[in-house]
């Protein structure tokens, strides 16, 4: 073997002659990557729990360091399994590092196989590390004239760094020269291989020099420059380094060797075989290779860009295009129950992202009498709205985009303010552009295609084109199909879906529009790139048109819940936003002032109780005044070092200055979340119009912002009083129609207990009648308190609640919680059933299904992680009751609909189990009994109508409640 103890120092180098103009030759030490993306990532994994975290960073930082550095030449290097000659010169050496863990293990192959088909060179060699590959390669670099970046983490690696050579960890952004090696270690590059001898280092298993430090081996370098000069002059060292010194020098040639970085291996590449080549042609030839690689990873980002790769290749495109469809007809051929969650259709699309795209700007009559044309005789096309506000009630129309086919565009502009030399003819009238899309908007045979199409309604609507009133079959939302298909598998705004299913990386409004302080409305945006953004979001809602809809023609049921359901309940939504709800200004005035007196109190007892004046809204004061100033046990800090003051942390503690902060807290949320916004979001006729989310919780509950009028609290006093403040017209009262216990009656429904079927059949009082079950009582002998415990209970087990939660809430030890937990499974045995079942349900399949047979999917029912599985587990349990619950009442919305007299009674709000209206105070009778018959019917009729066969095993009971306002109402 070649002697390696006399090895050529590369810090000691002449690199006069070296050319800095020239781009730097990159080499990474990949077996630093690995560990250092592995440890330093969370947790990833493809569909199939493949980990990717290693890979994922590796790649991040591999093209980081291509796009800064643009190197002709660059390698990764990587240790090998096999024994270096370092372990054939010591036992000791690395001996005591523990197994790599197995979950990086599995990803080296794909690492490897990723870096060779991005064209980069990859070496390994038995024997040797991958430190010693890069030292040659640096060595051999600088000889041939070039200069050096090595990219690692490694410390021993500054002993080859130079006046051309230097470090840089990717990682830390960290760049270590000369001058960097000096002021980290104490010692310049040349002497690093010495110093790593002296101090050892003990995850290596080099001994080095007992009670020798860094700072010591530094010292000592510093002022006789070498280990041969410390060794030269050992009787000038006194005390214990100097007898240590004496006593193991005869170690120090084997540590040294240990120590030091070859720099003159026989590699199986020459310097000339590691050249990165930029260029189109070569990235084509592994495109393909690269492509299966980057689906298997399921890195969306990457496929894009390499389709746009494929794209240039009609062959491999023709290819891969065929190899899609083939993947489709098989994923078609599979059992909708099987386990597979619904985005296994993707592969379908992959010829969608890779072609090229036809955008145009319609700036003439003749072009746009030509487009119109062709949207006569299209049975669909998508469109999307340009408008100068996300809020439908200030936005005014800008331009529209259409797309009748995949990759072309079509853009109207119609009120852009900026320049317009790129278009000599300038822009269409707006009135002229929506008089010749009116009739075709509003022809129910043919279909139009919109991403979050509800806000289109209302843009239409607000220049006299109804879009809403029309049939189920003439809109077709992507955001919604996305939902139903499957509402964990992403977002569901265009960007992510674009990600996601089309693999595509969109233009954002702040790419075209600017961010910050500098962003300007959509009509101030330069026309040719307002033109290509507003083309790519019809073009990509045609593209999920196209990918989804095929999707639903294979599955009945998921299209039923899009079209009969979902696109029914945005038009209605649509409606009740555009209607809002009357508020009376006066009286919330009132409340605020009402507020900041209480709150100003509560200031004052707060200050009493904590001796001084704080900030009760400062999480840093508040806290130094509970747990140190007053000793209040319980506190914990922060990683910033202040302590907790969330409310799951105060809610723990007994203080009567706690009481004072939660309070204060709950009313001043009140008075800036309502008494204050509430006004102040008020149109001029004083309606507040919320905005209503279909596409974001993970069980089809409707959620509602700007203002969120779905959390005004109702269980306090407090709370009550801000529902005061929404009131009927002249001549109207507010009706409130809500669902009594419908999540209880789906469980009954679920779970087939005979027990609690009865007990609703019969109307008993449901929490009066299980505490009898539980107690072995006659309802008669029920005590207040045993039937809140039986509430407690009720409710508490529909989300998982344990025996620790329910002891909290019913103010009990926990062995009495779990007593009455315990009893109730024993009375209702088939919840305890559905409740294992459904858990089981969700595992083996991935999804659980609600009383309309939509799939629920429960992504984290086989996390690794306890805490997350356990909480997937609880979700699984609730989310039938909670997804069937939003199901009726999207029904009932719809049965409302279709009775409800227009001229009489308007629908406002949905919230929760609740709908919400305003009817003529003379038609207060008939209309109520039109609600509560449709409410109470939706599963025997409205679902019977639409195809869904469901034989409730409960009554649906509706309860009306009329009032002035809300609140007397509900």
């Amino acid at each position: 073997m070649k002697d390696y103890t006399i090895i050529p120092n590369l810090a000691t180098l002449d690199t006069a002659h070296i050319d800095k103009a020239r781009a730097p030759v990159v080499l990474v030490d990949g077996s630093y990557y690995l560990f250092r993306c592995f440890h330093g990532l969370p947790p990833l994994s493809n569909k199939d729990g493949l980990p990717t975290n290693a890979v994922r960073g590796v790649l991040n930082a591999l093209n980081k360091l291509i796009k800064k550095y643009q190197p002709t030449h660059m390698a990764v290097a990587f240790d090998t399994k096999a024994p270096t000659f370092r372990h054939e010169l010591s036992e000791a050496y690395k001996a005591h590092r523990p197994p790599m863990d197995e979950d990086l293990a599995v990803q080296i192959p794909y690492i490897h196989r990723m870096i060779e088909l991005l064209g980069i060179p990859l070496i390994k060699l038995d024997g040797f590390e991958a430190d010693d590959i890069i030292g040659t390669l640096a060595y051999t670099a600088c000889q041939a004239g070039h200069s050096v970046v090595i990219s690692t983490g490694d410390k021993d690696m500054a002993q080859l760094v130079n006046d051309c050579v230097i470090l840089e960890d990717s990682f830390k952004g960290v760049i270590t020269d000369t001058a960097g090696v000096v002021e980290k270690f104490g010692v310049s590059a040349p002497q690093i291989a010495d110093y790593l001898t002296l101090m050892g280092d003990a995850s290596d298993g080099i001994a080095g020099i007992p009670k020798v430090g860094a700072k010591t081996a530094a010292k000592l370098l510093t002022e006789y420059g070498s280990i041969d000069g410390i060794l030269a002059n050992l009787g000038d060292i006194k005390g214990v380094v100097g007898k240590n010194l004496t006593e193991f020098q005869d170690t120090i040639p084997l540590n040294r060797t240990l120590a030091t970085i070859v720099t003159n291996l026989d590699l199986p590449v020459q310097f000339g075989d590691i050249t990165l080549d930029h260029s189109l042609t070569a990235k084509q030839k592994t495109a393909k290779e690269l492509y299966a690689l980057f689906a298997e990873l399921e890195f969306k980002k990457e496929l894009g860009e390499v389709g746009a790769i494929l794209a240039a290749d009609e062959n491999a495109l023709k290819e891969l295009a065929s190899q899609a469809q083939s993947n489709q007809a098989t994923s078609e051929t599979k059992s909708s129950e099987q386990t597979e969650q619904a985005d296994d259709f993707a592969p379908a699309i992959t010829a969608l992202a890779i072609k090229p795209t036809k955008y145009h700007t319609i700036s003439t009559q003749a072009d746009f009498d030509a487009l119109i044309e062709r949207l006569q005789g299209a049975a669909h096309f998508a469109i999307d709205t340009e408008t100068t506000d996300i809020n439908w009630q200030n936005a005014e129309l800008v331009g529209v985009s259409i797309a009748m086919d995949n990759y072309e565009g079509y853009y109207i502009p119609v009120e852009h303010t900026g320049d317009f030399d790129i278009l000599l003819d300038g822009q269409l009238e707006r009135e002229t552009v929506l008089a010749a899309l009116k009739p075709l908007l509003e022809n129910p045979n043919i279909t139009k295609i919109g991403q979050h199409a509800k806000y289109d309604m209302h843009i239409f609507a607000k220049y006299g084109i109804d879009v809403g009133r029309l049939g189920a079959e003439d809109w077709f939302d992507t955001m919604l199909a996305s939902y139903v298909i499957n509402a964990a598998a992403t977002r569901h705004n265009m960007d992510d879906l674009a990600k996601h299913y089309l693999h595509i990386t969109t233009t954002t409004f702040e790419d075209v529009a600017g961010k910050g302080a500098k962003q300007v409305s959509f009509d101030k945006v330069a026309l040719d790139k307002a033109s290509d953004y507003a083309c790519e979001d019809a073009d990509v809602t045609f593209r999920l048109f196209s990918i989804f809809n095929q999707y639903l023609q294979s599955d009945d049921n998921t299209n039923k819940l899009l079209h009969r359901l979902e696109i029914p309940t945005a038009k209605i939504l649509a409606q009740m936003e555009r209607s809002g709800i009357l508020i009376e200004r006066q009286f919330l005035g009132k409340l605020s002032q009402e507020f900041d007196q209480k709150i100003f109190a509560l200031e004052e007892e707060a200050h009493r109780l904590a001796g001084e004046n704080f900030n009760l809204a400062s999480p840093k004061q508040l806290g130094e005044i509970l747990f140190d100033k007053l000793g209040i046990a319980g506190g914990k800090k922060t990683k910033t070092g202040q302590y907790s003051t969330s409310e799951a942390v105060l809610s723990k503690i007994e203080h009567p200055l706690v009481d004072v902060v939660l309070e204060h807290r709950s009313l001043a949320k009140l008075k800036s979340t309502y008494t204050d916004a509430l006004a102040a979001a008020a149109d001029k006729e004083g309606r507040v119009h919320t905005s209503y989310h279909q596409a974001l919780t993970s069980t089809g509950r409707l959620s509602s912002s700007d203002p969120n009028l779905q959390n005004i609290p109702i269980r306090t006093d407090t709370g009550r009083l801000i529902r005061k403040a929404f009131i009927a017209p002249k001549g109207r009262v507010i009706m409130a129609a809500d669902y009594s216990q419908i999540e209880l009656r789906l469980m009954a429904h679920f779970s087939g207990d005979e027990s609690l079927i009865a007990a609703f059949k019969n109307d008993l009082d449901i929490h009066t009648a299980t505490a009898a079950e539980i107690m072995g009582k006659e309802l008669a002998d029920v005590t207040p308190n045993e039937r809140r415990a039986a509430k407690a209970v009720n409710f508490g087990l529909l989300y998982g609640m344990g025996a620790f939660g329910l002891a909290k809430q019913l103010g009990v030890e926990r062995g009495v919680a779990q007593d009455y937990i315990k009893r109730y499974f024993a009375r209702y045995p088939a919840i305890h059933d559905y409740m294992e079942n459904t858990k089981t349900m969700a595992r083996e399949q991935g999804f659980v299904r609600t009383i309309l047979n939509r799939k629920l999917y429960s992504p984290d029912i086989k996390s690794a992680n306890r805490m997350i599985r356990d909480g997937a587990e609880r979700a699984a349990i609730n989310a039938p009751l909670q997804g069937s619950a939003a199901e009726i009442i999207k029904l009932a919305m719809i049965a409302v609909a279709d009775v409800l007299p227009e001229n009489h009674a308007k629908l406002l709000l949905q919230v929760h189990d609740e709908l919400v209206f305003e009817v003529d105070e003379d038609k207060v009778d008939e209309i109520s009994a039109l609600i509560k018959t449709a409410m109470q019917n939706v599963l025997t009729d409205t679902a019977k109508t639409l195809g869904w066969d469901v034989d409730f095993a409960v009554p649906l009971v509706a309860q009306i409640g009329v009032g002035a306002n809300w609140d007397e109402a509900h």
